[in-house]
């Protein structure tokens, strides 16, 4: 397994930006989708990766994914937990999201409206909810986990 290299994602990104300095370019980028793979990818630094997180520049609107670790060492966009709460609804998709993936999920648009964040949010720490939560956690979560948009917001 090779190890994060700085200099092979700087020559991936900066063809891919506005400016000409990696320094620079890393902040033309926003997260756009996050997602966890069962088979092995490879990030443009060079490290083996199944956590993609895809970005797109703002600027120019070009693509790319680079690996969790690139993410938040290099390009400096914090992902936080997001990766753990996506782990755990994938395991059990009445599990209950974390305040990482709730924000996320909101913020692309996979919840409908305040409604379903402040459910999401009051029931972060709760283990006993009735079957109707647990049936509205359920369908939730699915679409968290399918990146299913149902009302986009603007990014950041």
């Amino acid at each position: 397994m090779t190890s994060h290299n700085k200099q092979r994602l700087a020559a991936h990104i900066i063809p891919l930006s506005i400016a000409s300095t990696f320094d620079l370019a890393r902040q033309e980028w926003d997260l756009v989708a996050v997602e966890i793979s069962e088979e092995w990818d490879s990030c443009p630094c060079g490290q083996d990766i199944k956590e993609h997180c895809y970005i797109r520049n703002r600027l120019n609107g070009n693509s790319t994914y680079v690996g969790n670790v690139c993410i938040n060492r290099f390009i400096e966009i914090d992902t936080g937990n997001l990766f753990d709460g996506l782990r755990r609804i994938a395991a059990d998709d009445s599990a209950n999201a974390n305040h990482d993936l709730i924000e996320h999920a909101y913020r692309m648009g996979y919840l409908y409206g305040e409604k379903e964040y402040r459910f999401l949010k009051q029931t972060a720490l709760t283990r006993n909810l009735s079957a109707a939560q647990i049936a509205w956690k359920r369908k939730i979560n699915r679409r968290i986990l399918a990146q299913t948009v149902v009302k986009r917001r603007t990014l950041r």
